[in-house]
């Protein structure tokens, strides 16, 4: 009986293998595809498209695929410990509406951070191996060229401009500071194809989209956005072990930011040393004090996910209750407005840990993603000090990379030992009888 039972299986487990390698492959095709779409908005720029639901089908049947794989090949999913903090975070926003001052916008907001939370579990459990995470890499760079060159394009022909001189893209990357936010996080990832692309079409899209992807950033005239820029080429410079062809590279980009940049760029950077004086950065000193004063009365859960601006009436000052209100533009203060301590240490810890993962992996198999990665989060991160949100698509891409290099591939490049010359026929020494 035990023996018919054990050929059962091992006639059934080679059937079953086969069915979760096909699923596997379709879990991590509709990931990568659904990462390549947050930059190309398809129903924003097909409208045609939108009946579809290209990315709710893509990101049901990566959902869908992840899960009938780990029930075939069982095995459970992998979340790692920094999911706790994530946990802790998506939980505090989803109950939320139970002390929120506006509980209907926090039971939307809740239901955007499940979903920014489930896109990270699709990410980092549908890339399990170096090839599908350099693959999925890959098109999301080549990816970020298309909205590069439509910000440009649609400043260059005065179309969808922002205060009348500002371009932008489509979809999530609508707002100009969004829109620059998320081609900064691209840019290192364009300069690691273009330097140690293992195929000559790959280092030629890689140089040629990051010149495309500052055009892009300079149309938007966003001034957390040349920070950022500026801090995500300086870290991939520093990291990069072609130190000599990288900081090159970064000079490059560098002189032709300053020869073709125009004077509204710079008029606007301008602004950033005579703040005192600019409107602008007025208004996002007072929403800073609005989130300072709303942490001094709800420090522990704050007045709940996506109800900053519905706070803004009973938290700012007289002179600004009644008028303008303005998002937090801060990723810190807006989360610790919104969900206090307890969400700020859930976002703080999950940010970091994948800073840190990203670190860790920069000597192992995939050590040159795990550099242009980091370097990608620390240029995001700065953008986010001023132009900051939490519903960001893109910094939970950054952090699902980050992961997954640490994660899906071994930290420590294996060194390969030469094989031992053969000992002659004529001295092989043989050990002597054994004692009896």
């Amino acid at each position: 009986m035990q023996t018919n039972t054990a050929y059962q299986v091992d006639v059934i487990q080679p059937s079953r293998d086969g069915q979760a390698r096909r699923v596997g492959q379709i879990a991590f095709a509709a990931t990568a595809l659904f990462l390549a779409q947050l930059y190309l908005s398809p129903a924003q720029w097909f409208p045609e498209t939108e009946p579809l639901h290209i990315a709710l089908v893509l990101s049901l049947a990566s959902l869908s695929a992840i899960v009938l794989f780990r029930m075939l090949a069982n095995r459970p999913l992998w979340l790692g410990w920094r999911a706790i903090f994530l946990g802790l975070y998506c939980a505090t926003a989803v109950l939320s509406p139970m002390w929120s001052v506006d509980p209907a916008n926090s039971i939307r907001g809740g239901l955007e951070v499940a979903k920014h939370f489930l896109f990270f579990v699709a990410v980092v459990n549908g890339l399990t191996t170096p090839k599908r995470i350099r693959i999925a890499i890959l098109l999301y760079a080549i990816a970020s060229i298309v909205p590069g060159w439509g910000t440009f394009w649609n400043w260059w022909h005065d179309e969808l401009l922002v205060e009348g001189f500002r371009g932008r893209w489509l979809g999530v990357m609508g707002d100009p500071n969004h829109d620059a936010m998320a081609l900064v996080a691209s840019v290192p990832l364009l300069l690691y194809l273009g330097t140690t692309g293992d195929r000559v079409w790959k280092r030629i899209v890689g140089l040629a989209g990051v010149p495309v992807l500052l055009m892009g950033i300079i149309a938007t005239h966003s001034r957390g956005g040349s920070l950022g820029l500026a801090a995500a080429v300086l870290v991939w410079a520093l990291m990069s072990k072609r130190k000599v062809l990288a900081g090159t590279l970064a000079l490059l980009a560098g002189a032709g930011v300053l020869l073709f940049a125009p004077s509204s760029f710079w008029q606007r950077n301008q602004t950033i040393a005579a703040y005192e004086e600019d409107l602008s950065v007025q208004d996002r000193l007072m929403a800073w004090q609005v989130a300072d004063r709303i942490f001094h009365e709800r420090p522990i859960l704050g007045v709940g996910e996506s109800a900053f601006l519905a706070a803004w009436t009973q938290y700012a000052p007289i002179e600004y209750s009644g008028g303008q209100r303005y998002v937090a533009h801060n990723l810190e203060l807006e989360v610790l407005g919104q969900l206090g301590i307890v969400g700020l240490l859930g976002m703080a810890v999950f940010v970091l840990t994948s800073l840190r993962s990203a670190f860790r992996a920069r000597n192992g198999e995939l050590g040159d993603e795990a550099r242009a990665v980091f370097a990608a989060l620390v240029g995001y991160l700065v953008c986010q000090q001023f132009s900051g949100y939490a519903l960001s698509w893109f910094l939970y891409a950054m952090c699902a990379f980050a992961a997954c290099c640490e994660h899906w591939a071994p930290l420590r490049l294996q060194k390969q030992v030469a094989p031992a010359p053969a000992t002659p026929a004529a001295v092989v020494a043989f050990p002597p009888p054994a004692a009896v």
